[in-house]
């Protein structure tokens, strides 16, 4: 377990463009799992403690978790094979099929209750403010989480677009925080009046990024009011490099597909939160995504 930074000194995993031995394990005897850190880094690096051992004694293999700051991190580890998987926002996943020209193969998403993979981008304000529409905040401090995250700047962003809102006018002050946590933790202190973030469930948030802060104690339900919501957003995505061995690709999938039956806790970990499983996942599910990155050029 470490902390991923890009440096010229970063550990290399052994690249997947060698030839493919007859067992994968031959030639991989630990992979590498990137993950963009949605939470406090304690938070994240915890989550993880027991996934690692699980996977080795479930595929054979040392499992390297390596948490990045932001989502470029993870995209720019995959692409210089320093990762074999990624667990990524839509957004981010998007990013790194375009980068990579395609060199990315989505894996599983987590299912909601319901059995879809969507969640929610919400625009959130305090409970004790008197904020009530997006309208209410013309001129006053919003920030986004991550120029990579889908619903913490790409979803919001192309909504209020798509409504005539420009954000860097509407609102006084547009910033970045760093990331969700990030983000909630600067509306509480009050640094902004309004922050995007993520959940599946805009009233009861049992999975997302509001519900890990709910589950931690970082914030209550009375503490802030969702004064808007998007459509729903295909869920975060657990991928691979397209040049692995297709034997080590297809195992880590199945691996995954079981979590949830062989260790619900492991899989609660993994999935952020409550969740009947995981679902296989395609290039269709993303694709709307990854039109609306190649738009982005348009709103700088």
């Amino acid at each position: 377990m470490k902390t991923f930074k890009l440096t010229a000194a970063s550990v290399a995993l052994v690249s997947a463009t060698t030839a493919a031995a007859e067992d994968w394990r031959e030639t991989f005897s630990s992979v590498g799992y990137g993950v963009q850190s949605v939470e406090s880094q304690g938070a994240a690096l915890s989550r993880y403690t027991e996934f690692a051992p699980y996977v080795k004694d479930n595929l054979g293999a040392k499992l390297d978790v390596y948490l990045a700051s932001n989502y470029a991190g993870v995209i720019q580890a995959l692409l210089g094979e320093q990762i074999e998987f990624m667990h990524m926002g839509a957004s981010g996943y998007a990013a790194a099929h375009l980068q990579s020209d395609g060199n990315v193969e989505p894996l599983v998403a987590p299912k909601n209750p319901d059995g879809s993979i969507g969640y929610h981008s919400v625009m959130i304000v305090r409970a004790d403010s008197d904020y009530q529409s997006i309208e209410d905040l013309k001129g006053e401090t919003f920030a986004w989480a991550d120029p990579n995250s889908t619903s913490g700047y790409l979803m919001p962003n192309s909504s209020l677009r798509s409504q005539g809102i420009n954000p860097k006018e509407h609102f006084g002050e547009v910033v970045f925080s760093g990331g969700h946590e990030q983000s909630v933790i600067g509306l509480m202190d009050k640094t902004y009046e309004a922050v995007v973030t993520w959940t599946n469930d805009p009233e009861k948030h049992t999975r997302g990024g509001i519900n890990m802060m709910l589950e931690r104690d970082v914030i209550e339900k009375d503490d802030f009011r969702v004064i808007w919501s998007s459509e729903p957003i295909p869920n975060p995505v657990i991928a691979a490099r397209g040049d692995l061995p297709q034997d080590l690709i297809d195992d880590f999938q199945q691996m995954l597909l079981n979590l949830k039956e062989k260790n619900e806790k492991i899989f609660r970990q993994v999935a952020r939160g409550k969740s009947p499983g995981f679902q296989k996942v395609t290039q269709e599910d993303y694709a709307p995504i990854v039109e609306m990155r190649k738009r982005m050029d348009e709103w700088q």
